[in-house]
């Protein structure tokens, strides 16, 4: 039998609350909390999934987690890196993966699939619907985004209630996000500087001789690869063209 609900969740601010929220409607039997693990998370973040399945499990929800090829693994085989315009690891890390165990266990596209969107999180997402029907990114799903309304206070709000303080960063299922702002990247760590750096000297050249970096240096007052970026950052030069919301496939939290 098919979840009545499939609650998309990266396990961030956003998602907890979303499974708060549907718990106090009495939904949290019908329903199966859905995460996309993309092989890019920070590296305590298994500890926060952990902790927050035990929690929504302990609600009533139903867990799942797909499993991907991973996003270094994925740059590597494209010989690119995803940008804002051509977002393809969510479509590989998440959307795929998570379409396919959606046909398997509700193959008729009956479900409705949550989404932790809100409009107070960006300019980006400021008239993101409640209701969005037949979404293609969702298999033909009708999607639900049921916190949509809420400030960032209400939100936290239902965190405590859950027994969870607000993160002060996004969540961190993918570390860093391509969408990052200033404030993603000064949370990254010395070993993750320096695994993108290694990345970026790995994938070489584009044919028209421009280095492949994994941030764009036409945001970032033209700086060129992660060293320069994080110089960029550190010395708060010049306005930050990303507000870390990029996407708007539903699948990611900001």
């Amino acid at each position: 039998m098919s979840p009545e609900y499939i609650v998309s969740v990266s396990w961030g601010n956003d998602s907890i609350a979303m499974l708060q929220a549907l718990a106090d409607k009495g939904l949290a039997e019908q329903s199966t909390a859905l995460y996309c693990d993309t092989g890019w998370a920070a590296p305590h973040w298994p500890e926060r999934v952990a902790k927050g399945r035990e929690w929504a499990e302990s609600l009533g929800f139903t867990t799942h987690t797909t499993e991907s090829e991973g996003f270094v693994n994925l740059a590597r085989r494209k010989k690119a890196w995803p940008y804002n315009g051509a977002q393809f690891c969510t479509k590989e890390l998440k959307v795929l993966p998570a379409l396919a165990w959606m046909l398997e266990v509700d193959p008729n596209a009956e479900s409705i699939v949550c989404i932790g969107v809100r409009r107070a999180e960006s300019r980006h997402r400021a008239t993101h619907p409640e209701w969005t029907y037949d979404s293609e990114n969702h298999g033909g799903r009708d999607l639900w985004a049921p916190i949509v309304r809420l400030s960032d206070e209400e939100r936290d709000e239902l965190l405590r209630r859950a027994g969870f303080e607000p993160m002060p960063t996004r969540s961190m299922e993918c570390y860093p996000c391509i969408n990052a702002n200033r404030g993603d990247m000064l949370e990254l760590t010395e070993e993750r500087i320096a695994l993108i750096e290694q990345l970026e000297e790995e994938m070489g050249y584009t044919k028209n001789g421009k280095p492949r970096t994994f941030f764009r240096p036409h945001r970032h007052l033209g700086a060129v690869g992660i060293r320069a970026v994080m110089d960029w950052a550190h010395r708060r030069k010049g306005p930050d063209l990303s507000d870390g919301s990029g996407c708007d496939s539903g699948w990611c939290e900001v």
